[in-house]
């Protein structure tokens, strides 16, 4: 039974991290374009620049999270992996802030 598990609590964070290349790629092709993309829902009142590198700090927040379960590693570096992820965590919701502030000076 535990070793069942451990199997799906592997799977869920390798899907997981699959997962979190979306953000990446799409703070990459924000960056490129220079612009969002016209699927994204905030694409005509928020500042691109601040939101693809939001979308890139969340993703490596995930990945530096979801990785040292995938890879198996030991506590300790766990432990200390988990105060670069609070860094990209915290980075990335201040770009948020900053791609969502109000366009009107008040």
């Amino acid at each position: 039974m535990l070793e069942s598990l451990e199997t799906v609590t592997h799977d869920m964070a390798l899907i997981a991290l699959t997962t979190c290349a979306f953000p990446f790629l799409l703070g990459i092709f924000t960056l490129i374009n220079r612009g969002l993309p016209r699927w994204v829902p905030a694409g005509k009142w928020a500042y691109w620049k601040p939101f693809s590198w939001a979308q890139i700090f969340l993703s490596a927040s995930l990945t530096t999270m979801l990785l040292p379960l995938v890879l198996d590693v030991d506590p300790l570096l766990r432990l200390v992996l988990m105060v670069p992820t609070v860094c990209f965590l915290v980075a990335s919701t201040v770009f948020y802030v900053m791609a969502f502030r109000s366009r009107d000076p008040k």
